[in-house]
């Protein structure tokens, strides 16, 4: 098994410690542009795994050490357009699976923990994955890194035409992105699932709300549509639980509910976005909404 970059028992050919200060330096960063390319947390933590061992690996033949953040995300992207290709070849052989985009038809992306960067904000990480891989890989090599399209284009083996044909393609279907403003009634969101009030939480809902429901291929316009669906499922359960979190910089509530006399248990995760009352609801549904539980350090049994 081989041993993990940086680390000081591997024998490393890094005697200046270069290599080592460079992944220090950018592996957060790094680890941020895998998101957007990937759309999972747990799937970028394993692409600058993999990302700084090929950069270990190949350190030495790096011409110009001053190139080498831009160096390093070049290997990133090939590193997740691999991985990309790889789940894609999974799916046509055993169809897709919860944590594979699955079930329906629409792209998906699994919530960044913690972090507050515009870049990863979840309406603007889901625009990305509208785009192919290819055409994401040079978006974002060229905005993110800075790299020309020439440039973008030779990190992914792409002519030069073909690079600026993808950049022009990304242009295109990305509306213009504006500054995330966070200004909603979290706490009474969080205090109207405690208090089991319904029509509490339907009072903290915009007309035009728009909610989503990871995986499943489920989009509810309206405030009628969207009482209409808690209202169906709301009895199904006899309590529950909200504790406020974050999840891509943005307001987020983890819910846990519970049947009889049993524990309250982890249910979902909501991603609220709006102005002075929720416009966008990102619901990230059972079994997907327990399971992201863990990932982001939460307790599952409340």
């Amino acid at each position: 098994m081989e041993t993990l970059p940086g680390n000081p028992m591997s024998g490393a050919p890094d005697p200046s410690g270069a290599f080592s200060a460079l992944a220090a330096e950018v592996r957060d960063a790094l680890k941020r542009h895998c998101y957007r390319m990937m759309g999972s947390a747990q799937d970028a933590e394993d692409c600058v795994q993999e990302a700084l061992l090929r950069g270990w690996r190949e350190y030495a033949a790096l011409r110009d050490p001053g190139h080498g953040r831009a160096w390093l995300y070049s290997i990133a992207t090939r590193v997740c357009l691999d991985a990309l290709r790889a789940r894609k070849r999974r799916q046509t052989l055993f169809g897709p699976s919860l944590d594979e985009g699955a079930p329906g038809t629409e792209p998906w992306v699994e919530p960044w923990v913690g972090e507050s960067a515009d870049d990863i904000r979840l309406a603007f990480v889901s625009l990305l994955h509208g785009l192919s891989p290819r055409a994401r890989g040079v978006l974002l090599l060229h905005d993110a890194v800075g790299m020309t399209a020439a440039e973008a284009g030779e990190a992914l083996g792409l002519s030069t035409a073909a690079a600026r044909s993808a950049l022009q393609r990304a242009r295109e279907a990305l509306p213009p992105r504006v500054p995330m403003k966070i200004d909603l009634p979290v706490a009474a969101y969080v205090d109207a699932w405690n208090a089991g009030d319904l029509p509490a939480l339907i009072g903290l809902l915009h007309n035009d709300i728009v909610m989503t429901m990871p995986p499943w291929r489920r989009t509810f316009v309206g405030l009628g549509a969207v009482e209409a669906f808690l209202a169906s499922v709301w009895p199904r359960h006899d309590g529950f639980r909200a504790v406020a979190v974050t999840a891509n910089g943005q307001p987020a509530v983890a819910v846990y509910t519970k049947r009889g006399d049993g524990p309250y248990l982890a249910h979902s995760l909501h991603i609220l976005a709006g102005q002075g009352t929720v416009s966008e609801l990102v619901l990230y549904a059972p079994p997907l909404g327990a399971a992201l539980f863990t990932a982001f350090g939460l307790k599952t049994v409340f």
